[in-house]
Parts: C-alpha cells; structure tokens; sequence
C-alpha cells in the first residue's frame, strides 16, 4: 500500500472551488457542489478557505465505525473506499470522521469519501493555487518537525 495522502495548505486556498467542479467532473457527475468528495468552507471572522477532504487517516475512523463492512482501503492507492452495495447510509462514518470528509449525499442517500480518483486526484491537478498536496505521508511528518523545531528556535 501507498504511503501518499492528501496534504492541504489552506492559507494557500483562495476559495475559488475549482477542485470541487473537477473532482464532481471526473466521477462522471455534473458539475455540482452535491456531487464532489471535497468542498471548499469559508471561515468568514478569519477571512480563510479551507478544502475539507479525507486525509487518507493511518488508523481510518470512519472504517472503524462502520457496522456493516462497507468501508475498506484500497490495496494500491490507500484511499478509504465505499461499497455502495452494503452501505446502509447509517452516516456513522460522517459523524467518526475528525475533519468533516465524509459527505452525505442527502438526494442519493449515498456516502462519499475521496477515492483519490485512482492515484491521480484531479482536485490536486487542477488547483490553480496549489492549496492541495498528493505527497508522501513521511515528507509531511518530517516538514512538521521541522518547523515545530524552527519555531522553538
């Protein structure tokens, strides 16, 4: 299994949800808020956008939390993937998930989780002002340090 998570920068995130229309686009939906596994949130008294996704978690919270076995991580690419089959839309995963990345689809009565499209995210292709990352999980720890460890001189 593949190292690599999603990484977003969201001081770098101008609020434009242009990975919201490609990601809705390259499942083949339409171009709609409703349809996409990521979403853009403005925090309004901070003036921020922050991408919301699944960060692809270590120990997934949302596939601990699911009774019915319709949760599991992709072999190749890591991301968590829904088996609509035996998804019963309990939205136990939504409510497991730290971050807020799973969505429901309240017309569909589906779950959607970021599937990573494969191992090529088209949100992080297509994202004119490269707030989101595809990158090696240990590269990331090892920028946090860094910079805890700058911080404290």
């Amino acid at each position: 299994m593949t190292n690599r998570i999603m990484h977003v920068l969201p001081e770098k995130c101008v609020g434009c949800r242009i990975c919201e229309q490609w990601c809705a686009h390259s499942h083949g939906h339409m171009v709609s808020p409703s349809k996409t596994n990521i979403r853009v949130v403005r925090i309004h008294h901070q003036y921020r956008n922050v991408p919301v996704v699944c960060r692809q978690c270590g120990i997934p919270a949302c596939i601990d939390s699911c009774k019915f076995g319709a949760l599991s991580r992709d072999v190749k690419t890591g991301a968590v993937l829904v088996d609509q089959q035996k998804c019963t839309a309990c939205r136990l995963c939504v409510r497991a998930c730290p971050y807020g990345a799973v969505n429901y689809d309240t017309r569909e009565k589906t779950v959607r989780i970021c599937n990573l499209c494969n191992g090529a995210p088209q949100c992080v292709m297509h994202c004119p002002e490269q707030a989101l990352e595809y990158r090696d999980g240990d590269s990331i720890t090892d920028e946090y340090r860094y910079r805890a460890v700058a911080k404290r001189g």
